[in-house]
């Protein structure tokens, strides 16, 4: 790393701080596939733990989906069998085009049917399935809406295969020690720190397809350098191939950014700002985490925040620095 880059990325990340976006900060970037700055600011430092929300379904879900293609163990166009017997494919739960709903209150579902639940329990799992058996027995026209349920169930399906629960598959979760606060939660009754702000993976306790993974800006960046390894046949546990065709845009449906576990650049307003190529993917947390990977040019933007412990407004403000931040370290790095 460079003096001069890492003190483009601190002035970057101070930037944010001034401007409230969130009280830590934290962000890893590469190009050519190599580390070219790490740094934080405010309440973080660089090996700071944030929760990743959203960020788990590629990391984890998404992730294990592809190694299970590319060792042969079934194939996207597969169906899944879901709650109440329902079928969908790995494509089209990947894709967000299970005909699900974008979110269901399962904890407000867990209390009126089991009262008396605790996190995780069984009969809170038999619970949340037989409502999306509900939801999915409603579908209408396929199309795209992107939905937690879809991946709570997409997890299950993996725990079904492998004949583990997700915590025994992936590391991401339960490293919490440390972690950025992520403020109050008025149902739990308790400022939430190293304990995972989503309520409805918390409801299922702790661990779910959607969100529950904990991790660094440099852990994030690994695993992303990773996956870029693999998209140009140079990686150890993915075949290439089978990377490339999830992030083809060929797995759009009509009017949607999505391919098949990742958002990809939108005409105007994107989170990725102006510069990124047509190749490039990402996907962003509620909590204020993102990450975006420009194949075209090794690029990759790893930035986490707890937005979710600032002030009101948090949203709005993150809206508008993240474009900024990715637009100003592609013009540093003279990519746009």
């Amino acid at each position: 790393m460079s003096r001069d880059d890492a003190s483009a990325l601190q002035e970057l990340l101070e930037e944010g701080l001034r401007d409230r976006v969130a009280p830590a900060l934290s962000a890893w970037v590469a190009v050519d596939g190599a580390l070219r700055a790490h740094g934080a600011a405010g309440e973080a430092n660089p090996d700071t733990v944030f929760d990743l929300a959203s960020l788990t379904k590629p990391m984890v879900v998404v992730t294990q989906v592809m190694e299970d293609v590319s060792r042969g163990l079934y194939q996207l166009d597969d169906p899944v069998e879901l709650a109440g017997e329902q079928r969908r494919t790995y494509r089209e739960l990947l894709g967000h085009r299970s005909g699900l709903p974008a979110w269901e209150d399962l904890w407000a579902v867990a209390t009126a049917e089991s009262p008396g639940w605790t996190p995780g329990d069984p009969e809170v799992w038999r619970v949340v399935e037989g409502r999306i058996a509900t939801l999915l027995e409603r579908r209408g026209e396929p199309k795209t809406v992107y939905s937690d349920l879809g991946y709570i169930q997409l997890g299950l399906a993996l725990e079904r295969v492998h004949g583990r629960t997700l915590r025994e598959l992936s590391d991401r979760f339960g490293r919490t020690a440390g972690a950025a606060p992520t403020g109050p939660c008025p149902r739990r009754r308790t400022h939430l720190s190293g304990v995972v702000q989503d309520l409805n993976c918390w409801t299922l306790g702790g661990a779910a397809g959607h969100a529950g993974a904990f991790g660094s800006a440099a852990e994030v960046g690994h695993w992303a350098l990773e996956l870029l390894r693999a998209y140009e046949d140079r990686g150890d546990r993915l075949d290439g191939g089978v990377v490339r065709e999830f992030w083809d845009r060929g797995q759009r449906s009509e009017g949607s950014t999505w391919v098949l576990g990742w958002d990809t650049p939108s005409p105007s307003g994107s989170s990725g700002g102006r510069f990124m190529s047509d190749k490039a993917v990402g996907h962003l947390g509620f909590t204020g985490t993102s990450v975006w990977l420009d194949p075209a040019c090794g690029f990759i933007a790893v930035l986490l925040t707890n937005r979710v412990a600032g002030p009101e407004g948090s949203q709005d403000r993150i809206r508008t620095y993240r474009p900024r931040f990715h637009d100003a370290l592609r013009q540093h790095f003279r990519l746009n």
